[in-house]
Formats: structure tokens, C-alpha cells, sequence
């Protein structure tokens, strides 16, 4: 899931209820840990090809048994006992779903998960025993099915099995961190609002709302050092990327259009095999996101303080530049962060479709304090100096210079 989230709207909201369903009725894994690693040590090695094969194989077995003592065999009926006991629990899980409504969101899967489990090369393992007391001919009969005649629907089983510890355990994180569910929506035009957005990993988190629509498809974003540009950024990235995945994220209610990727430029580090510089590196990361949008995809762009690698100058010239290009992409949407409030300045006079917010740091005495909340407008703080001087960084040089020298004496 992490590595292919959805695009599409009703496979993101199909998805999204079954996190909400396990959410809310709080279900248990079926399995012990350690019985399915046994389980699953067994079926991943499977040898025979043949029923033949494992008909050899296990009488070899045998007799290594009884005359070297080989644990091979024991090692290998604890394995299927491991894997019996482990598609009971299953069938008795699953089995559940059945008496379920139609309207349950995971019934389907349940329901599919009952017909592997019944598939009439299977229906012995509800009645098989102990395999500890099961004869050699049968034991490779049974070894030879699970192993090989029916691996394929073995594999979709335990491929069911893996989704549902993600969905119990995915919904059990939400359930204690408070989490709500995007709705994903089919239109035209791109749009992205959530409400109370907050950082996932950061105590006591501010929330803010965020809206980036057609009419205004890009976020110009200021403030000072520390303030949480970066921390702001990053949780809309990061909650944006998870709602493509239907997971619970952190914000108390959100509506979004699916994309079609999200590029970010956020701390981007020189590349010395490659020769580059940090600037250069941050030119080559915004030449492939513009070769993105201009082939006409609909993507989120997040660019954290751009052209920071370069002078003054410059970087206020090409974040103008490279700004106002971008916005035009409508089907786009953008944040874009920087220290060089004066691009804002020019980019309000110049395009109707930005939306110019900040978060604002107060002053207590020299103290700076930040209040982490959104606010309209560009921001003029300017307290670098201030943290430097606070820090008494000039002082502990100037203090490591004057002292005197002491001669040494021989």
C-alpha cells in the first residue's frame, strides 16, 4: 500500500471504510506471532514438485529419523501443524463476515478469504489432527498440497492475512491518536481542504486549515526561523500522501480531488558524486518537477524556502520567476515557502490566483514566540540576528579571543 497509493476516488473511499469499520468495531489479530512465523518458515519452502517427490522426501525423512535422530521431519510437522491451526483461526475469523450485512466493507474480502480456505484440496485441514501422529504417506500427501498443489491459493490467503494485521493495526493507531478520514471526491478541478491539520509526530501539535483549490492553487507561505514552515509543510505532505492510501490521518475532517503524485523539495543536499553544488542540486530538483507538471499532470508541489543555496539577488529573481510559471499549471496546486518576503510582495501585485499566508512569531522582551497558527498576509519578522544574539554566539567568541595569553615557563 505505502508503495502504490490509489489515484482513484472510489477505490481510496472503499479503502477508507474498511480502516473506518476495524476502527470502530476494534478487532483482534487471529494469530500469534510466533505461530505464524512457523507457519510461514514451512510454506515459503516448500521442496517436492511432485507428489512422488514428496512422497520420497518424507520417508527419507523418516528414516533419518529413526537412524541419526534428524530433527528435520519434527521440524517440518511442527511447520504444518503451525499452518493448520493457523487456517483454522482464519476460517473461524472470516466465518464471522458471513452473517455480516451486505454493506459491511470488508464482507467481500471476508467472503473470498472463506472460498480459498474451502477449496475442496483444502477441506482436510478441518479434520486433520495432530501431524506428530499422522502416517508418512499422508503427512506427504498433506505436505505436497500445501507446499505446492495449492500454493497459489495459500500465498492469497496469507496475502489476506497481512492486509488484515495492516487494517487492525493501522486503525488501532488511529483510534488512539484521535485520527478522521478523507472523503475523496471525482472533478474537474483540483482541490485539497483540510481542517485541522496537525503534525502526526509533534506533542501538543497547533492544527490549521488548509485550502488550496483552482482559484487558488498556490500557497505562498512566510515567517521567521522556527517558526513551522517546514513542520507545516511536511505534515500536509505527509497527510496528504496517506489520504491517497485511505489510512486515518490528523486533521479533523478533509475533501480532496486524487493526484497524481506529490514532488517536494525540502532540504535537498548537495551531491558530490555527481559534482553538483547545493544550489545546482536545487535547480536539477525543480527542473524535474516543472517537466512533471508541464506534461499535464495533476500534482502537489511543495517547496521549502527555494533557491536558499544562491545570493540574495538571485534567489529572490527566480523564486518570482519560477513561482508565477508554476501557478499557471491550474490543474496543479503549490506551497511554497521562503525567507525573501519581497518575492511575495511582487508575486501579490503581479498574480490573482496565490494565496498569501504566513505564521507570525511574538515578541516577549527579546524572546521570540511563535504561535504555530496561520495567518493571511506575508510576513516582515525578521529575528535571525535575535536567536544568534540570544544563543550569546558573538559573546563566546569575542570572549575565546580576548583572554589573555599565559607565557609558559620551562
Amino acid at each position: 500500500m505505502f508503495l502504490e497509493p490509489l489515484t482513484d476516488a472510489v477505490k481510496i473511499n472503499a479503502r477508507k471504510r474498511i480502516f473506518d469499520f476495524f476502527q470502530r468495531e476494534e478487532f483482534q489479530f487471529p494469530v500469534e506471532k510466533d505461530e505464524l512465523d512457523t507457519a510461514e518458515q514451512y510454506l515459503t519452502n516448500g521442496e517436492a514438485r511432485s507428489f512422488a517427490a514428496s512422497m520420497m522426501n518424507s520417508f527419507k525423512r523418516k528414516a533419518m529419523k529413526l537412524i541419526a535422530n534428524d530433527q528435520e521431519l519434527e521440524t517440518l510437522q511442527l511447520g504444518m501443524n503451525a499452518s493448520i491451526s493457523l487456517f483454522i483461526k482464519l476460517e473461524s475469523f472470516f466465518r464471522k463476515f458471513d452473517s455480516m450485512e451486505v454493506t459491511c466493507p470488508y464482507r467481500t474480502i471476508a467472503l473470498k478469504a472463506l472460498e480459498l480456505l474451502h477449496d475442496k484440496g483444502l477441506e482436510w485441514i478441518y479434520s486433520a489432527g495432530s501431524m506428530s501422529e499422522c502416517g508418512t504417506a499422508a503427512f506427504a500427501r498433506y505436505d505436497y498440497r500445501l507446499r505446492y498443489a495449492y500454493a497459489s491459493q495459500i500465498n492469497e490467503v496469507l496475502g489476506l492475512l497481512y492486509e488484515l494485521d495492516l487494517y487492525i493495526a493501522v486503525a488501532k493507531v488511529g483510534r488512539e491518536r484521535g485520527f478522521s478520514f478523507a472523503e475523496a471526491v471525482i472533478q474537474d478541478e483540483t482541490i485539497i481542504n483540510m481542517s485541522g491539520l496537525y503534525h502526526p509526530t509533534v506533542p501538543n501539535a497547533v492544527s490549521n486549515d488548509v485550502l488550496i483549490d483552482h482559484r487558488s492553487n498556490l500557497i505562498f507561505l512566510t515567517g521567521a526561523n522556527m517558526a513551522g514552515k517546514s513542520t507545516l509543510m511536511k505534515a500536509f505532505g505527509v497527510t496528504l500522501y496517506l489520504a491517497h492510501m485511505g489510512f486515518p490521518l490528523p486533521v479533523s475532517s478533509m475533501l480532496f480531488t486524487p493526484i497524481d503524485g506529490i514532488y517536494t523539495s525540502i532540504n535537498v543536499p548537495d551531491n558530490l558524486n555527481m559534482g553538483y553544488s547545493h544550489f545546482y542540486a536545487e535547480v536539477k530538483r525543480v527542473k524535474d518537477v516543472a517537466l512533471a507538471v508541464s506534461s499535464g499532470k495533476r500534482l502537489a508541489v511543495i517547496f521549502d524556502e527555494l533557491f536558499k543555496g544562491t545570493n540574495v539577488k538571485d534567489a529572490y529573481d527566480a523564486t518570482v520567476a519560477v513561482t508565477e510559471a508554476f501557478s499557471k499549471h491550474r490543474r496543479c496546486i503549490y506551497i511554497v515557502s521562503t525567507h525573501i518576503m519581497e518575492a511575495g510582495v511582487t508575486l501579490r501585485e503581479t498574480c490573482d490566483n496565490m494565496k498569501f499566508v504566513y505564521l507570525p512569531t511574538l515578541l516577549h522582551g527579546s524572546t521570540p514566540v511563535y504561535t504555530y497558527r496561520l495567518s493571511e498576509g506575508i510576513s516582515d519578522d525578521r529575528h535571525g540576528m535575535m536567536i544568534i544574539n540570544n544563543e550569546r554566539i558573538i559573546e563566546t567568541i569575542r570572549k575565546t579571543t580576548e583572554q589573555p595569553r599565559t607565557q609558559q615557563t620551562l
